[in-house]
């Protein structure tokens, strides 16, 4: 049988393929040479192992006999410990343990110790996630909570073993994890049958010398540790790999095979777009990829002895651990009994299959609907068109290979599914998203070709490393969570915080956030203590469905959003949490405000931009200008109005909020009732009011019907307060607008957040882009002519050539290029970014901006990645300035690119900032630091400057950027310079030499420059 059967890695602490070269010593991997475990050769070691085993086997037995005759109401503490466990760690190398003394380990009743590493042991009728009140060592929390609380407050301690006699964790501090983590051995599992390749693991990776070191950092654990992290992240790149292929095969095998000839139908007639195709197939791997992680979690199935025996026929026929076995011994043939199993167990996840144990999944991954092309049937929602196609199992086993086996040098590894994180999927999925889909349908051809001019985009080089977004939590997110926890009623007000990424991508940022939100929640339903895992991950699900939100501009994104933090927060036998009405498709920076509609539509929307008439626009401008802003302009949303309309809908958002989504059927209601929503009278005529107002600065200003349905003021006033029906050629126009620039008016995408007043948290990494077409980007898939052209010169020729050369694709150039130019005509006119909508607009600005906007009013604080330029740069000064003046900048600190950031891969040599923003102002002076090149630098203390608005307009009067300091030292001798204060020069200075500060004190550079 496998070791993960009598093994359990949770948190990905040490993945499976590092404990696979632990048992095998291999020699690439430091640590596991004889040596290391204090004997000679590798015969002494198995012969120490070997004489391990045979002596606490003969103690097993001994102490089960001798267990089963205890009284049933006998916890077994002492027989656990003396006639078992003290035992078998001695003969990990620990010797005869030491008991604590009464008064614990740091306060807390842990049993026992060794140097640094607290060993807590219970009686084996005990459970370690279950707190027995009167039970010394599980009376405050569970046996497992307290030895991890104690890890995670106390930093001298950083390993930790637990144990029941039946069961053996070895536990890690997991405060800069996001997530529990440790690893559980089977012991009962392991001795009765006598699994001894097991019991090898659990002796290597247990044994005294892992956890020997003066400090803890310096242990082979923490080594091991740290090289899993380091090689996770270059195992991203082969993952990326694996996953090309298996869609690559999907894709090619089901063109291939010949019962689909429907399939190849709707691909010539259109029906069917090859980018459509490219989309199932990606949510096919998605769902494959569920589907691993869960089995391997053991988090799918419908748990309860009523379902056992439904659980083990999955588990035999079904399960898609069987799939991936026969994947890797057997290449497969023409036979679809493969896919046939799969599309099984996929219908049974939408509403629930009794007889396989599955539970009703639902959502827009797993859920159906009537098949209008077949009256009475459903099909999916996912994978409308691939759901009824052949799949042969050559096809199928080559695309689960490549899903579950890396190349690891010589050597070739299964992917440990169980212990992938799911931002590491991101990673993989946010490279794929950039990829081209070429396919000849008929020949049976499909591939993933490199984008020209997307190089960057391909290389994952948007994925953000877990050390910064760990780092940016620390300072966003964790004040946040402590004010909660404050509150009177701390359950309720953690599940009330709002937590959104705007620019959320596959859910990196909201992943991480709502596992620590999650572990808060967990410790303060269980009185302050921490957690068991099990009641971490019911409060995840609790989480996700309810404080988590997130934006993006690629729907592709938003779906793998969603997969995300369902994965995250799967709980058995209990639906995926609702989240339409959370994770939105749209750009986040286009739309509008009550505030700004307020004040009508400005003249300036109707200046001309690329395509336009003229004099069209000139007329339109001053048509706008004749009934602007007027006392007839107080409307009805922001009076009321007699209908009421933003109550009406918030309070129907209310009403979905509190609905239940514990069941499919609940689930499926909930899903109605938001369609309801969006569908409703006053949730459409407030979208049209705001579309309309957008639509203004993209208007297609030609002379004739499109200006006479252009909804200038007046036109517009009338549509607002429905006096009259706007023409078919006006709703028309404004949908088609607001469709292709994807408006998000985020008042009414997130109205329940904006009653409140905004955000509570805002995090993320948006793009870093210019808002101007870029020529590569656009023609990579179009043109490998013009995309691959050797210089800017000789792509502009060949653009200009196009209306004779090719008019189609430049009528598509055309149309592209007046979209880019009205991005960019909405954030300088629109009044929605007055702070940095200026001059050269990049969008990692914009995005700073808004950030700043949508937090609510007390104690909101926004965290994210954007280039250092935001403090530094004369484009963003008066952004920069307002922060201070306002004394909102909480901190920032500045990094270099280096192996744990972004590498040379993103963005080349520039540098970039973690900032935090407050909603709140404060006079208290902002933490920087400057020329990091990895989050530990962080921790050194003579790194961190403190600097208040004052000191801004001291070292920098006529600017007023942020100045950059490689030291505190640095930045206090420059303070004391440029303020003629001289005091804290005099401590560098020789005694009695005072020249130095007498010279400081008569030159003053703001005033004697």
């Amino acid at each position: 049988m496998a070791l993960s059967t009598f093994v359990t890695v949770e948190g990905g602490l040490l993945p499976s393929q590092l404990l696979d070269r632990v048992v095998a010593a291999d020699p690439r991997l430091d640590g596991t040479a004889p040596d290391s475990y204090h004997v000679e050769s590798t015969t002494e070691l198995n012969q120490a192992i070997s004489r391990a085993w045979a002596s606490l086997a003969a103690r097993w037995a001994a102490f089960r006999t001798t267990l089963a005759a205890l009284p049933e109401q006998d916890r077994a503490t002492t027989l656990t410990r003396e006639r078992w466990l003290l035992p078998l760690f001695q003969e990990l190398g620990f010797g005869r343990l030491l008991g604590v003394p009464a008064g614990g380990l740091a306060g807390r009743a842990i049993s026992h110790a060794w140097s640094h590493v607290p060993v807590h042991l219970v009686g084996a009728r005990l459970k370690l996630d279950t707190r027995v009140p009167g039970e010394r060592g599980a009376a405050s929390a569970s046996p497992h909570g307290l030895v991890q609380d104690l890890l995670n407050q106390e930093e001298s301690h950083l390993w930790a073993f637990v144990s029941n006699g039946l069961e053996l964790r070895l536990l890690r501090d997991h405060r800069s994890l996001t997530r529990q983590a440790y690893i559980a051995f089977d012991l009962e599992s392991i001795f009765d049958g006598e699994q001894f390749s097991a019991f090898r693991l659990l002796w290597l990776l247990c044994h005294q010398s892992r956890v020997e070191a003066a400090k803890p950092t310096d242990c082979w654990l923490e080594k091991w540790f740290a090289h899993a992290r380091d090689e996770g992240i270059a195992a991203q790149e082969k993952m990326r790999e694996g996953v090309e292929t298996a869609l690559c095969a999907l894709g090619s095998g089901f063109l291939k095979h010949p019962a689909n000839e429907r399939l190849l139908v709707e691909l010539a007639a259109s029906t069917l777009s090859t980018q459509d195709y490219y989309r199932q197939l990606l949510r096919l791997v998605y769902r494959l990829i569920f589907l691993f992680v869960a089995e391997d979690r053991g988090v799918l199935l419908i748990p309860g002895d009523d379902a056992r025996a439904a659980r083990e026929r999955y588990i035999r026929l079904y399960a898609s651990a069987r799939l991936r076995r026969l994947a890797m011994r057997r290449r497969g043939g023409p036979h679809s009994d493969g896919w046939q199993a799969l599309l099984v167990v996929m219908r049974g996840l939408d509403r629930g299959c009794q007889d396989l144990a599955l539970p009703g999944l639902g959502s827009f991954l797993w859920g159906s609907e009537p098949n209008p092309s077949r009256p009475g049937e459903r099909r999916s929602r996912a994978l409308p068109n691939l759901e009824s196609c052949s799949l042969a199992n050559e096809a199928l086993y080559e695309a689960l290979h490549a899903l579950c086996v890396v190349q690891d040098g010589p050597v070739r590894r299964r992917v440990d599914w169980a212990t992938v994180q799911v931002d590491e999927l991101g990673s993989v999925y946010e490279a794929l998203m950039e990829r081209v889909p070429r396919m000849n349908a008929p020949a049976g051809f499909f591939e993933l070709a490199a984008a020209a001019g997307n190089e960057r985009k391909t290389t994952g080089s948007y994925y953000t490393p877990s050390t910064l977004v760990d780092c940016l939590l620390d300072s966003a997110l964790e004040p946040v969570l402590d004010d909660a926890c404050k509150k009177a009623e701390p359950e309720k007000a953690i599940l009330e915080l709002a937590v959104v990424d705007p620019a959320c991508g596959s859910g990196h940022f909201l992943v991480a956030a709502a596992r620590r939100i999650a572990l808060r929640l967990a410790r303060v339903r269980a009185g302050g203590i921490e957690p068991s895992p099990p009641e971490v991950q019911h409060a995840l699900r609790d989480v996700v469905g309810r404080c988590i939100h997130g934006v993006d501009l690629n729907p592709m994104a938003v779906e793998l959003c969603k997969v995300s933090l369902w994965m995250e927060a799967v709980e058995p036998g209990r639906p995926l949490s609702f989240l339409d009405a959370h994770i939105q498709h749209g750009n986040a920076l286009l739309g509008t405000t009550p505030e700004l509609m307020a004040k009508g539509i400005p003249d300036a929307a109707w200046e001309p931009i690329e395509g336009d008439d003229k004099k069209t626009a000139s007329a339109l401008k001053k048509r706008n200008k004749k009934h602007s802003v007027d006392e007839q302009l107080a409307w009805s949303f922001v009076t009321g109005g007699a209908d009421n309309e933003p109550a009406v809908v918030a309070k129907a958002i209310a009403e979905l909020e509190t609905a239940s989504d514990a069941d499919p059927g609940a689930l499926e209601k909930k899903e109605a009732q938001w369609e309801g929503i969006l569908e409703s009278n006053a949730y459409r005529h407030q979208r049209f009011v705001a579309d309309a107002w957008c639509a203004a600065f993209v208007w297609p200003k030609q002379p004739g019907p499109l200006a006479d349905a252009a909804p200038t003021n007046e036109l517009w006033r009338q549509i607002r307060d429905r006096q009259g029906t706007p023409s078919a050629l006006t709703l028309e126009t404004a949908e088609e607008l607001a469709t292709g620039y994807r408006f998000l008016h985020w008042h009414l995408a997130f109205p329940r957040v904006f009653e409140k007043g905004g955000f509570d948290v805002v995090l993320g990494n948006p793009p870093w882009e210019r808002v101007k077409l870029q020529e590569q980007e656009f023609f990579a898939s179009r043109s490998d002519e013009i995309a691959t052209a050797p210089n800017a010169a000789a792509r502009k020729k060949l653009i200009t050539a196009l209306p004779k050369t090719d008019p189609a694709l430049w009528s598509d150039w055309c149309t592209a290029s007046r979209a880019a130019e009205g991005q960019s005509h909405f954030v300088r006119q629109s009044g929605r970014y007055p702070l940095c909508g200026k001059g050269d607009v990049n969008t990692y600005a914009l995005f700073a901006e808004h950030n700043r906007s949508v937090l609510g009013p007390r104690r909101g604080r926004a965290g994210f990645i954007v280039p250092t330029g935001i403090a530094t740069d004369d484009t963003t000064k008066v952004y920069f300035k307002s922060l201070l003046e306002t004394g909102s900048l909480c901190s920032l600190y500045d990094f270099q690119t280096g192996p744990e950031t972004f590498g040379n891969l993103a963005h080349g040599a520039l540098r970039f900032c973690l900032i935090v923003i407050s909603a709140e102002r404060s006079d208290a002076p902002s933490d920087l630091s400057f020329f990091a090149k990895s989050s530990t630098d962080l921790r050194d203390p003579s790194r961190h400057i403190s600097l208040s608005a004052a000191d801004f307009t001291l070292l920098n009067p006529n600017t007023q950027t942020c100045p950059t300091f490689p030291t505190r030292r640095d930045a206090d001798l420059n303070r004391a310079m440029y303020g003629r204060a001289g005091v804290l020069w005099r401590e560098d200075l020789p005694d009695g030499n005072t020249w130095g500060v007498r010279f400081m004190a008569m030159f003053h550079m703001a005033n004697d420059s």
